[in-house]
């Protein structure tokens, strides 16, 4: 699938970084992770870290897919509103997902902390309405949220006005956030990986896949892989292995603005995202352009996703304008992607009933990098034999 337009900032900014050769051969391994984005290198990393033995392979260059286009706003938050979730999947489970999220962006903090630089710096976020009438709702958010355990407040229009520039009627501030560049991040835990052994081979596409009693057997076009694990870390493009619909596929679209000056962004440069559908969602670069996206559609195919770029980029830019008013916005780059949602707003990750070999880490919705290393911890404890403690929330028997 494509997933994504030409010309996403972090490519261009980058360009390959890391340049690794196709697989040459048969290979055998205990588990093999199929997909190079920000999911399968976390995966991989923590079986590495768990001393398994394990193999990453994709059919792109390496963090070419869906990582690409991602805007990389590390959030506890769901798509799904708290007090909503809690309707859906009761209120333990629906708090346990968000603090999962919380756990997440912690466990990314101490990963990045080890790592080159990749960017990621802790935030704050906004989870604004620009409606009066949604204020109540929001109001009953912040109190479920706090009622789990989560640290965060209310900032009214005055603060939004006074602080950030934004024309608001309210929003839940909370302390916990953080942002990073996953073309970057991706590359160096790849590298990583390759400096301890670990066989990374892009080019190599997986053309079938056989499961076993106690193994898998995957045929490439570079050759056949044995393991006794695969790690399904291709995100959208999964469902082709997958019997049982779990996701809904959207087109978003994201602009980056031409550097500012540092003065220009707020004192926090806290992440915002909106509580609408579909919703605005912003942050600042560590080179100090704004990123913004949106004006999410249903995808239909590529090449209609990408015939809209033009006109979803002008809506973008006015509607940003809107909401953070006398600020010239200078438009440098714009593109599309691809990206999933659930009737949950929760990723699905583990083995599909009756495919005990197969482990997928599908962090769909709006926090899917957060969903990534969640499923990057669980995936490392089945490989293991152990059981985690969130492996429930997202089953594909929930």
């Amino acid at each position: 699938m494509d997933l994504r337009s030409e010309h996403p900032l972090w490519t261009l900014r980058h360009g390959l970084l890391t340049v690794v050769p196709p697989l040459d051969g048969d290979m055998r391994c205990e588990a093999v992770i199929v997909g190079a984005g920000i999911t399968g290198a976390l995966a991989a990393r923590r079986l590495a870290d768990a001393g398994v033995d394990c193999a990453v392979i994709d059919a792109r260059d390496l963090a070419q897919g869906s990582t690409a286009a991602s805007t990389a706003l590390l959030q506890y938050d769901i798509d799904v509103p708290l007090v909503e979730l809690c309707e859906k999947v009761g209120p333990e489970h629906a708090e346990r997902a968000y603090r999962a999220g919380v756990d997440a962006i912690e466990h990314l903090a101490d990963l990045c902390a080890t790592l080159p630089d990749c960017a990621f710096a802790r935030r704050p976020s906004l989870y604004l309405t620009r409606e009066t009438n949604d204020t109540e709702f929001l109001r009953s958010e912040l109190h479920a949220r706090r009622a789990a355990g989560l640290d965060c407040r209310w900032a009214d229009p005055a603060e939004l006005k006074g602080t950030y520039g934004l024309a608001a009627a309210g929003a839940i501030h909370s302390s916990v956030a953080a942002e990073a560049d996953p073309y970057r991040l991706t590359h160096h835990l790849l590298r990583d990986l390759i400096a301890r052994g670990v066989p990374v081979h892009d080019r190599t596409t997986l053309l079938s896949l056989k499961e076993h009693d106690d193994a898998v057997t995957l045929t490439t076009d570079r050759g056949v892989i044995r393991a006794r694990w695969a790690v399904m870390a291709t995100g959208y493009e999964s469902v082709e292995w997958l019997t049982k619909k779990v996701v809904s596929l959207h087109s978003t679209f994201a602009v980056a603005s031409e550097p500012m000056p540092p003065e220009t962004a707020w004192p926090d440069r806290a992440l915002i995202w909106e509580h609408a559908d579909p919703y605005l969602y912003a942050r600042w670069t560590d080179d100090h352009r704004l990123l913004f996206g949106g004006a999410d559609v249903p995808f239909k195919n590529p090449a209609a996703r990408d015939a809209l770029l033009p006109q979803k980029s002008e809506a973008l830019l006015k509607d940003f304008a809107d909401l953070w008013p006398g600020h010239p916005i200078e438009p440098a780059f714009a593109w599309a992607g691809t990206f999933g949602s659930t009737k949950d707003g929760l990723g699905y990750i583990g083995a599909p009933k009756g495919r005990d070999r197969l482990l997928f880490a599908l962090g769909f919705g709006g926090n899917g990098i957060t969903y990534s290393e969640i499923a990057s911890r669980i995936i490392a404890d089945t490989v293991r034999g152990r059981a985690h403690p969130d492996a429930d929330l997202f089953s594909f028997d929930r």
